[in-house]
């Protein structure tokens, strides 16, 4: 038996969950199968996605805990380059913050050749930042799903803007390694909070530092919020649940023998 959940944003026809059950002849697969989708739609609720707000996130700065820039998470199709919880933590001047990883090769580029820059992102943030060190983005995943794995990140560095550490690469990555701060001499133990650009995987990667109650998901903007409300589908039937609210569901079962 496998649930498949699909990939929401690929706004396709026949996107959403499907489930598919093997068994032996005589076996009542449709059966099981309704079973679990039964289940599933009755509790359709508890998947509609609550984040916190990045006032609130700010507002409620903690130490020792790790948020998820979710908007913005480069392994499902963000950019890695969306700047406005960067200007939020700025003007807020939030100290001891690590923040990583911006996609921005020309002020990697940059951050080469000089000890301070003006650091211009893509998105329009701009700030005076430190350099604090630069690497040739060659490295080695030690936990979660980059472990074990070389990883090329392309020219990097780490830049103090204020009282945030911001790492920008070459290569498009989500941040779900501690790798890509320590190979910076960024210590995650030390600071008070972590930012990071991905929306799950950072927990297996991360989770020696932040255990699941100090993990928070920020609602930030971008191409992968789970605000699925904010998104323009055009390839979805409607009425859809969660976008509709009063959607109904009408049971499809296919069996192949």
């Amino acid at each position: 038996m496998s649930i498949v959940g699909g990939f929401v944003f690929s706004d396709t026809p026949k996107n959403g969950i499907a489930i598919i059950v093997n068994g032996e002849a005589g076996a009542d697969v449709r059966g099981t199968a309704l079973d679990i989708a039964e289940r599933i739609w009755s509790d359709r609720g508890r998947f509609v996605k609550r984040l916190t707000s990045m006032e609130d996130a700010i507002r409620n700065h903690q130490n020792g805990c790790i948020w998820s820039d979710a908007g913005d998470n480069p392994g499902g199709g963000g950019t890695g380059q969306t700047t406005t919880l960067l200007k939020k933590l700025y003007d807020a001047r939030a100290p001891s913050v690590l923040y990583g990883i911006f996609f921005e090769p020309q002020i990697a580029a940059e951050a080469r050749r000089k000890s301070n820059i003006t650091a211009r992102f893509t998105e329009g943030f701009t700030a005076p930042a430190k350099v604090l060190k630069t690497t040739d983005g060659n490295c080695v995943g030690r936990r979660g799903i980059w472990a074990g794995r070389a990883l090329e990140l392309g020219p990097t560095c780490a830049l103090q803007i204020g009282g945030i550490a911001v790492v920008c690469v070459s290569r498009r990555k989500q941040c779900a390694d501690p790798v890509f701060f320590e190979m910076h001499g960024l210590d995650i133990a030390a600071a008070r909070t972590v930012v990071v650009k991905s929306r799950g995987h950072f927990r297996g990667g991360f989770d020696e530092f932040f255990p699941p109650e100090r993990v928070i998901e920020v609602d930030t903007p971008g191409l992968t919020s789970p605000v699925l409300e904010r998104l323009q589908f055009k390839g979805l039937p409607r009425p859809v649940f969660p976008l509709d609210p009063e959607a109904k569901w009408t049971p499809q079962v296919a069996l192949y023998e």
